[in-house]
């Protein structure tokens, strides 16, 4: 068994290599708000990886008669990555990456000895970088063209050495094109591969990697593309993933407020760059709260918010703060003579991690981090402003518990007792920590339809209880 971590470094390394430079790989600050919360690594890296790695033990040259990879499960940056040769006799290799217990990536080969080395098709160097297209679902029906075959073969025998000794350039290329294709043009930015499946065949009367959607299916968000290459033919499979989630504008949410029911609060909102804190901010702010909003990574998301409110007549502004940091004093500090009279606690890791079945210890604790450890040390320092009003929001994750979230909500059950214990030990305290139900937010999203309430209808009623209940 062999094992790695892939790092950003290395997808970025890859991405100029293939030209797949879609954000849900390369941009971690973008990746965060797609549908697996994090960069993952491309699925065709992993399987040319696993490749590599059984060709470090052979000696001759091998030609690829076909090749078959499906991509179950995502591998994110940092994750342990094990590789299971499942079946390796002559003529045929079957591949397994796990990650957290699960398989992550299959790769399954016919191959044959071969002294070939066709590099006559190729362009050398990398294809040119530029923003992943964007198709409608008219674009995407009828979608065809072509594909230009490149290798740099440098950078190629940097990343994968034992593949660029043993196998063709020319299938090396061939493979590369499908992550470009997939991820830069069709479906171009919000795919997701999902199945590669080539064979090899003699005719070369082409150059390039030509494609044509033959199916899309909205009901799956599942498209279906016939591939042609010099030497091999095939299909692929891909699905559309759900765009972020675009939250209510601010105009739009004053039409339900009443213009000063939230007067008098200066709330400090701890995660509110998108998702319900957005959504918080802008409903307090349009209730006449003074606001702050804290981030983490979305800099650019909680300038916005800031700017979206402050032009149309609220009052907000934004600060980083981390909340896994140990940092005594850190936050009281950064807010220096401004003290909240209400505490929103809405920081959160991606929430849906878990290996189905499966308990881990480590991402439990990552969970506490967030809703124990760090809720605590960031309402230490504010009871000394004088803080006495908490708003923690509880998950219905709880009483449906879903088999892959077990960690997540038994830190929110923690949570939860954590706020009891607070209440009791202190009088003069007032926390509102309800169960919410599933909202559509970032967290939220799946490939196959799921019904989630509004979370602009949710968080009102919550506000405005949590009002009236607040010393």
């Amino acid at each position: 068994m062999k094992c790695r971590k892939f790092t950003l470094e290395d997808l970025l390394a890859f991405a100029e290599l293939s030209g797949d430079y879609n954000p849900l790989h390369v941009d971690p600050v973008a990746a965060r708000r797609l549908l697996f919360g994090s960069p993952v690594v491309h699925g065709i890296y992993s399987i040319l990886w696993g490749l590599d790695s059984w060709l470090a033990e052979k000696a001759s040259n091998i030609e690829i008669r076909s090749i078959k990879s499906v991509f179950p499960k995502p591998i994110r940056v940092g994750e342990d990555v094990n590789l299971f040769l499942e079946n390796d006799h002559e003529g045929h290799l079957r591949i397994e990456l796990h990650s957290k217990g699960a398989i992550a990536s299959i790769l399954e080969i016919e191959w044959a000895d071969s002294e070939q080395r066709d590099i006559d098709y190729l362009e050398a160097g990398f294809p040119d970088k530029h923003q992943p297209r964007k198709l409608s679902d008219e674009e995407l029906n009828k979608a065809y063209g072509s594909l230009k075959l490149y290798l740099h073969i440098e950078s190629a025998a940097k990343i994968f050495p034992h593949l660029t000794k043993h196998v063709s350039p020319l299938h090396i290329a061939v493979i590369l094109a499908t992550t470009r294709l997939v991820g830069m043009e069709c479906p171009g930015l919000r795919s997701i591969y999902s199945e590669l499946n080539l064979v090899a065949r003699d005719s070369k009367e082409r150059n390039t990697l030509e494609y044509e959607v033959k199916k899309y299916d909205r009901r799956f968000s599942l498209v279906f593309m016939d591939v042609k290459a010099p030497g091999m033919t095939g299909y692929i499979k891909a699905f559309i993933r759900p765009a972020h989630q675009e939250q209510g504008g601010y105009l739009k949410l004053k039409e339900v407020i009443d213009k000063d029911e939230f007067a008098g609060q200066r709330a400090l909102i701890i995660g509110g760059s998108r998702g319900l804190g957005e959504v918080a901010a802008k409903l307090l702010a349009a209730g006449a709260a003074e606001v702050k909003v804290t981030y983490h990574k979305g800099k650019e998301d909680a300038y916005r918010i800031v700017k979206e409110i402050n032009s149309n007549g609220g009052v907000a502004d934004c600060l980083h703060f981390d909340v896994l940091s140990h940092q005594k004093d850190y936050l009281s500090a950064l807010l220096s003579n401004w003290a909240p009279t209400h505490l929103y606690y809405l920081a959160t890791p991606f929430i849906s991690e878990g290996v189905k079945g499966e308990f881990s210890f480590d991402l439990f604790r990552k969970f506490c981090n967030y809703y124990i450890t760090g809720f605590l040390n960031t309402l230490n320092q504010l009871r000394s402003l004088g803080l006495s009003n908490v708003f923690y929001p509880s998950t219905v994750f709880i009483d449906e518990l879903p088999m892959d979230m077990g960690e997540y909500a038994a830190a929110k059950i923690a949570g939860e007792m954590l706020c009891m214990f607070l209440k009791k030990s202190n009088k003069d305290m007032s926390i509102h920590s309800p169960r919410l139900p599933r909202v559509s937010t970032d967290q939220t999203v799946s490939l196959l339809p799921i019904k989630n309430q509004d979370p602009v209808q949710v968080m009102l009623e919550h506000l405005r209880l949590f009002r009236d209940i607040s010393v």
